[in-house]
């Protein structure tokens, strides 16, 4: 960054995993950054929330001391929702119509936020700042990634806040800028991240 860093920051967000606690990743900071992306990262927590529901207990503490309290509190935030739902036409067992309310997933938000979680991590394994002029490319992955393919196996794989976060990383040796980045949040939601040359690469 161009300021000094006076404050340290989680990546992942803590603020994702609500009620959890382990060996969460933290980076130096400077104040305006860290408190500048609250808001990104407020907005991205209740879409993620909304997105898994309570499938684990740490998804249903995510929506009740975090997600849940962010949208009564926030007014802009719920405008913001509520603007992208929409009724979409669905086919019942019975073969019958019916309608059911769908909302937007908000990709450039992720993009930002994951972009920052990227650049944190490469900071806290590496020691070296990814330099802004550095592209960091994020994907949505629909589905889940094949494991057990030679390439992803080859990584290595981390787990935080009590294994709510997973992520693997992989570095090219000749050149530390190049780096692949595999992550799952709350054992349902997969994103890639590309970084130098490699994010001109699809996944």
């Amino acid at each position: 960054g161009v300021n000094p860093a006076t404050t340290d920051e989680h990546v992942p967000p803590r603020g994702f995993f609500k009620g959890l606690s382990g060996q969460f990743r933290t980076v130096p900071a400077c104040g305006s950054c860290n408190n500048g992306s609250s808001k990104d990262d407020e907005e991205l927590r209740l879409y993620i929330s909304l997105q898994i529901g309570k499938q684990t207990e740490g998804a249903k503490v995510l929506w009740e001391k975090g997600a849940h309290k962010s949208v009564l509190r926030s007014s802009q935030l719920r405008s913001a929702f509520m603007s992208t739902l929409r009724e979409v036409p669905v086919i019942l067992p019975n073969d019958e119509v019916a309608k059911q309310l769908e909302f937007l997933v908000p990709v450039e938000l992720y993009q930002r936020v994951f972009e920052r979680v990227t650049r944190g991590l490469f900071f806290w394994h590496t020691g070296t700042i990814l330099s802004k002029n550095i592209s960091v490319k994020v994907q949505l992955l629909v589905g889940t990634p094949d494991l057990d393919s030679p390439d992803l196996r080859a990584l290595e794989a981390h787990t935080v806040a009590e294994g709510a976060f997973e992520y693997r990383f992989g570095v090219d040796p000749e050149d530390n800028r190049n780096t692949i980045w595999l992550f799952r949040v709350h054992q349902t939601h997969w994103l890639y991240a590309t970084t130098g040359v490699l994010a001109d690469e699809i996944f």
